[in-house]
């Protein structure tokens, strides 16, 4: 079984929503936000982390947003890796973060989204949107003047992320090819 660390509220309701038991979700109850440190971020997930092995996970990947850090976003995910490997836990952890939040991954498949969402503009094409500001980007994609349109991460995440096509998604975010990368890198883990 694989475990996946998350951020918040939405965060959570969205990945349990895409993996559908398939994964065990929890929710870090450690500080996030664009000004802690990839060491605290993972220092913070290791009760999460305890968790998630003791209920039988083999294989663990802590996602969280990049949002908008002084540093690149590589420097940010080799940070994470770096703090994992420090940590020296007794499991594969492996890391995933978002350029820039969930959303961008969200918007990896607009197309999709659009066509199967009254609550989105229709017929939208494929854009580019790794690195821009997700919630903003995704706002702007909805329609207006509609009790319920307005973007909420709870409510529409569970909504939005399942409808993602993997193979879609990954040619149009890297950052979502990497966590797909290591879901996959994980379930070949847990079969040996």
């Amino acid at each position: 079984m694989i475990g996946i660390i998350v951020d918040g509220p939405g965060d959570f309701a969205a990945f349990q929503a895409r993996f559908k038991g398939g994964v065990r979700v929890l929710k870090t109850d450690g500080p996030r936000g664009h000004d802690v440190t990839a060491e605290v971020i993972v220092a913070a997930a290791k009760k999460q982390i305890t968790m998630l092995r003791d209920l039988g996970c083999r294989n663990i990947i802590i996602v969280t947003d990049y949002e908008n850090r002084s540093i690149t976003y590589q420097q940010f995910v080799e940070q994470l890796n770096q703090a994992i490997f420090s940590m020296q836990i007794d499991i594969p952890v492996r890391v995933a973060s978002p350029n820039i939040m969930i959303e961008n991954w969200y918007l990896s498949d607009i197309e999709q989204l659009s066509r199967h969402f009254t609550f989105i503009k229709d017929s939208l094409q494929q854009k580019r949107y790794e690195g821009k500001h997700g919630k903003n980007e995704l706002r702007k994609l909805f329609k207006k003047g509609k009790k319920g349109y307005d973007y909420n991460e709870v409510f529409h995440g569970p909504k939005l992320f399942p409808i993602v096509r993997t193979t879609v998604g990954e040619t149009n975010s890297i950052s979502f090819h990497n966590f797909m990368n290591a879901i996959r890198q994980c379930r070949l883990a847990c079969r040996t």
